[in-house]
C-alpha cells in the first residue's frame, strides 16, 4: 500500500512537470519567437494554452478521474446490454452525419489515441524515476526533467505530436463538430437517464469525451477560418522546438 502511494505521488509529480512545460511553451512570449504564429493575437494563444491545460492535458487531480473513467469504459465495450443504447444512437448518427459521418468517428478515435499516446509517455517518464530512484521533489528539478523527457524515443514523440495534430484537424471541422457534440450530448443524456445501465464513473468518461471535443468547439468558433491552419502549424513548430531544445539542453549536460 505504502510503495502504491508512493507511485502515484511520484505518477503526480511527472504529470505536474510536464503540464508545467506545456504550459511554458504555450506563454505568448515563447509563441512569438515563431514567425508562424505572430498573426494570432495573445488572447487567442491563451485560450489555445488553456484548452491544452484543461482538456488535452489536465492536472494530475482531474487525471486521475480521466484515467479511471477511459478504464471503466471498457466495461461498457465487453457489455451487450449497456452497448447496444449506445449502438442505437450511433447508427442515428450515420443519417444525421452523412458523408461527415467516417471524419466524425475519426475525431473520436483522434481523441482516444491522443490520451492513450499521453499515457504511453507518461509510462515511460515513470520507468525513468523508479529506474533512478527520483522522489516526486526530484522530477521537479529541472536538470533532472531534461534528463528524464530526452530519454523518450523520438519516434514515440513524433507519433504524440501527430496524433495531437490529427485531433486539431478535426476540431477545425466546426461543422462536423456541431454535429458531433451535438450526438455526444444525446448520449450522455441517454447514460444519465439510465442509472441502472451506467456507471457513474462510466458517466463522467462520456462527459470528459465530451468536455474535450465541444471545448474544441468553443475555440474553433472562435478563430476565423482562415487562422485554423496557422493555429495547426504553430502547435508543431512549438513541439517540435521544445523537444529539440530539451535534447541540446541534455547533450549539454552530459545526458
Amino acid at each position: 500500500m505504502a510503495t502504491r502511494a508512493k507511485d502515484i505521488r511520484l505518477k503526480h509529480a511527472i504529470i505536474d512537470v510536464y503540464r508545467e512545460q506545456l504550459r511554458l511553451r504555450y506563454l505568448p512570449e515563447n509563441c512569438r519567437r515563431f514567425k508562424e504564429l505572430k498573426p494570432i493575437s495573445d488572447a487567442k494563444l491563451g485560450a489555445l494554452r488553456d484548452y491544452f491545460l484543461e482538456c488535452i492535458y489536465p492536472s494530475s487531480e482531474d487525471r486521475d478521474r480521466l484515467d479511471e473513467a477511459f478504464d471503466r469504459m471498457g466495461d461498457i465495450i465487453r457489455s451487450p446490454a449497456r452497448l447496444m443504447p449506445l449502438m442505437s444512437i450511433a447508427l442515428r448518427s450515420v443519417w444525421k452525419l452523412g458523408w461527415m459521418f467516417p471524419s466524425a468517428v475519426g475525431a473520436g478515435r483522434n481523441t482516444l489515441e491522443a490520451y492513450l499516446e499521453t499515457r504511453k509517455i507518461e509510462g515511460k517518464l515513470m520507468d525513468y524515476a523508479q529506474r533512478f530512484k527520483l522522489k516526486p521533489e526530484d522530477v521537479g528539478d529541472h536538470n533532472a526533467m531534461v534528463r528524464m523527457v530526452a530519454t523518450l524515443p523520438e519516434d514515440e514523440m513524433v507519433t504524440f505530436r501527430n496524433e495531437i495534430l490529427k485531433l486539431f484537424h478535426h476540431l477545425s471541422n466546426v461543422k462536423l463538430l456541431e454535429a458531433t457534440v451535438e450526438i455526444m450530448d444525446n448520449s450522455k443524456a441517454l447514460m444519465e437517464s439510465r442509472p441502472d445501465l451506467y456507471h457513474e464513473t462510466e458517466l463522467s468518461g462520456m462527459s470528459l469525451g465530451h468536455e474535450v471535443l465541444s471545448r474544441g468547439l468553443q475555440l474553433f468558433q472562435s478563430l476565423k477560418t482562415s487562422e485554423f491552419p496557422i493555429i495547426i502549424r504553430g502547435i508543431e513548430v512549438v513541439e517540435i522546438d521544445w523537444y529539440d531544445r530539451i535534447k541540446a539542453e541534455a547533450a549539454a549536460l552530459g545526458a
